[in-house]
């Protein structure tokens, strides 16, 4: 999950995808990319930088990284 947000949409995942757009880590409403819909090029549908995805992407890479060092501490 911490590489592809989308696999978060997993029935055994969701409610850790819950938990992680209630502490403002994730947003899970990323779907608005229709070109009518921007002045400029829409952001793209993917970017594993970033950590966007189709449906599902990371506040920042910072936010990414934070929970890839607390999961790595924890083990």
């Amino acid at each position: 999950a911490l590489e592809d947000p989308d696999a978060l949409f997993v029935r055994e995942r969701l409610p850790l995808m819950h938990r992680l757009v209630e502490e403002n880590l994730i947003m899970d409403d990323v779907y608005f990319r229709q070109e009518y819909l921007w002045i400029d090029q829409p952001p793209p549908e993917k970017d594993p930088d970033l950590g966007i995805d189709k449906y599902i992407a990371w506040q920042t890479p910072l936010h990414r990284e934070a929970i890839k060092r607390a999961l790595k501490e924890a083990t």
